[in-house]
C-alpha cells in the first residue's frame, strides 16, 4: 500500500502537477491523521469496556463481602440481645430484692461477654486503591463510601473499642470482686454472695452502664446491618441494570 502511494506521488512530480501533488499530499495527511484518530477511539472504547468489566467483577465481590458482613451483623445482634436480656434478669432480681436463682446463673457466666462481628473490607479497600471514581453511578459511589467510611468504620472504632475499654477496665474487675466461675464448668458463674452484691451501689452502677453499653451495641449493630442491607439492594439494581444494557 505505501508503494502504491509513492508510486503516485512520484508521477505527480514528474508530470510537474504540484498543485494536485499538493491537494493529493494534505489529503493523505489527513488520512493518517484520521487512522490515528479512529485508533485512538478504539483504544480509549477498549479501555472503557475493560474498566466496566473489572468495576462490575468488583461491585460482585464488594456485594459477597456485604453480605458476609450482614450475616455477622446478625449473629451478633442476636448473641448480645440474649445477653442483655441476662443483665436485664439480673437488674430486675436486685431492684425487686429477689432470692437468687438458677436462672441467673448464664447471666453472670456471660457478664464480661460480648459478640464481636467480622466485617470484610478487603474489596473495598481494593476499590479505592483503584480509585473510587471507577464507580461509575454517582449516587452508588457515595453510598458505599457512607457505609463503609461512616457506619462501618462508627461500630468499629467507637462501639468496639468502647466495649473493649469497659471491660477491660471495669467488667473484668466487677468479675474478681463479686463472681466465681465453676472451675469444672466455666461456662457456669455465680456470684459469691448475691445479697451483698445487691447492696452494692458500685455492683448496680456498673450494671446499669453495661446494660446501657450493651443496648447501644445492639442499636450500631442494627443501623448498620440496614445500611448495608439497603447498599446490597443498590449493588443488585446497578448489575442488573448493566447487565440489561
Amino acid at each position: 500500500m505505501l508503494r502504491f502511494f509513492r508510486q503516485i506521488r512520484q508521477r505527480l512530480l514528474n508530470d510537474n502537477k504540484f498543485s494536485k501533488y499538493l491537494l493529493y499530499a494534505v489529503g493523505e495527511i489527513l488520512l493518517v491523521v484520521i487512522g490515528i484518530l479512529i485508533a485512538l477511539q478504539v483504544n480509549n472504547w477498549n479501555e472503557v469496556r475493560k474498566a466496566g468489566q473489572v468495576e462490575l467483577s468488583l461491585l460482585e465481590e464488594l456485594k459477597a463481602d456485604l453480605e458476609y458482613s450482614k450475616k455477622e451483623l446478625q449473629e451478633a445482634s442476636e448473641a448480645n440481645k440474649e445477653y442483655l436480656e441476662g443483665y436485664r434478669l439480673i437488674h430486675s432480681y436486685i431492684e425487686e430484692d429477689r432470692a437468687y436463682n438458677a436462672v441467673l446463673d448464664s447471666a453472670f457466666t456471660n457478664l464480661d461477654v460480648w459478640s464481636q462481628p467480622y466485617l470484610s473490607t478487603m474489596t473495598y479497600e481494593t476499590i479505592k486503591t483503584k480509585g473510587i471514581d471507577l464507580i461509575q453511578n454517582d449516587s452508588l459511589k457515595k453510598q458505599i463510601v457512607e457505609v463503609y467510611n461512616l457506619h462501618i468504620q462508627s461500630l468499629m472504632d467507637d462501639m468496639v473499642k468502647w466495649e473493649w475499654s469497659f471491660s477491660q477496665n471495669t467488667t473484668q474487675r466487677m468479675m474478681v470482686q463479686h463472681v466465681r466461675r465453676n472451675i469444672d464448668n466455666p461456662y457456669v458463674a455465680r456470684p459469691n454472695d448475691f445479697e451483698r452484691l445487691k447492696k452494692d451501689d458500685e455492683f448496680k452502677n456498673f450494671l446499669s452502664i453495661l446494660i446501657v453499653v450493651r443496648n447501644d451495641n445492639v442499636d450500631y449493630t442494627t443501623w448498620t446491618r440496614e445500611a448495608i442491607e439497603d447498599l446490597i439492594r443498590q449493588i443488585n439494581k446497578e448489575l442488573q441494570s448493566r447487565k440489561t444494557d
